[in-house]
């Protein structure tokens, strides 16, 4: 999950506030009682999701998606959506898939094949689009557009909607992409979309920029009189909890020796790191990993970072790139005050 607390938005003027961490969203509107609406039974499978929030005239799409893992193998996870209305009744839709989400309007949320190429070099992938729109009742609608559609959402009574109209471009700094403002339909979406017969709107990239940063969430902290929800635990086996602490007791393996120079010695994640342990306390779903070890930081005792195996739900959080991350602090001293540290051990 991104955090713990709140992700806002701004409907008009009712606030909608969906909990990181947790399956709740609070429904405000002036002059009456918040509503609560809470899906702690929804399946997520066996892998922690990130969360994506996106705002529509009357509502927001809750879009879950499965962290990303080295090994993807392990604990797989389900994407599925929860849409919560101004009235704070929900609509719950899976079967997602991978499938890469491209946004949202009022016919539902637009999700894009999961193998299709974002490469700028591959210049057939920005041709044409297959889409999927997936609506608050469920139902499916299948689309094909003749260009690569750049984004869709809804701001106020209006859809923007734009198409990359040629493959993107060298230049000395990058890429460049060239896009253009293109009218939905109005009424059922077509089968096909040809974007290629319409006039294009020009568009004022400052200004859409500026747009889109206004639609995005707000973060904001958890108070103590916040409404809470408990997650139900998922149903996650014994095997892949092994495979899950596994995963993450391997990241940190040999951190004394974790880089091999091209003549083949070797030498530590961390300058000066010296006798790493790595060990796993707890059950599940409260299991953690401790990585330990000496550093020249605290030459009087020992630096330790902890990490949960699981989220509060038991799902597995992958440990991606936690040993590079855990390097990048040491460089940068990035790192509590010694006068911190409980008989000689500093958490970081």
């Amino acid at each position: 999950m991104s955090g713990h607390g709140w992700q806002r938005v701004r409907v008009g003027d009712v606030t909608i506030s969906v909990a990181d961490d947790e399956p709740i969203a609070v429904v405000r509107r002036p002059g009456e009682p918040e509503r609560v609406a809470t899906w702690p039974d929804l399946d997520l499978g066996a892998r922690a999701t990130g969360m994506t929030l996106l705002s529509m005239p009357d509502g927001v799409w809750v879009v879950y998606r499965p962290l990303e893992a080295q090994d993807e193998g392990i604990a797989p996870g389900r994407s599925a959506a929860v849409y919560v209305g101004l009235d704070a009744r929900l609509r719950i839709t899976d079967g997602l898939g991978d499938a890469q989400l491209v946004g949202a309007t009022s016919h539902g949320l637009w999700l894009r094949h999961p193998a299709a190429s974002s490469d700028p070099d591959e210049a057939e992938a920005w041709l044409s689009d297959d889409v999927r729109i997936r609506a608050v009742d469920g139902s499916e609608h299948r689309m094909r557009v003749d260009r690569r559609i750049a984004w869709v959402f809804v701001a106020g009574a209006r859809t923007y909607f734009a198409v990359h109209t040629d493959a993107p471009r060298r230049a000395p700094r990058g890429w460049t992409y060239a896009t253009a403002e293109v009218a939905v339909p109005p009424g059922p979406l077509p089968a096909e979309l040809r974007t290629r017969d319409q006039t294009h709107e020009p568009i004022d990239d400052a200004a859409m920029m500026s747009l889109m940063g206004e639609l995005l969430p707000e973060p904001v902290p958890r108070v103590p009189s916040d409404p809470r929800a408990s997650w139900r635990l998922a149903d996650v086996s014994v095997v892949e909890r092994e495979a899950a602490v596994t995963a993450v007791v391997t990241e940190f393996a040999e951190l004394d020796a974790y880089w091999t120079g091209p003549t083949g010695e070797t030498g530590p994640l961390s300058q000066g790191l010296a006798e790493p342990r790595v060990e796993v306390r707890g059950e599940w779903p409260g299991t953690r990993v401790e990585v330990s070890f000496r550093h020249p930081f605290f030459p009087a005792g020992r630096l330790r970072r902890t990490l949960r195996v699981f989220d509060a739900a038991g799902r597995f959080s992958p440990p991606l790139y936690a040993s590079v991350h855990l390097m990048e602090d040491l460089a940068t001293s990035r790192l509590p005050p010694i006068e911190a540290a409980v008989d000689g051990i500093l958490d970081i």
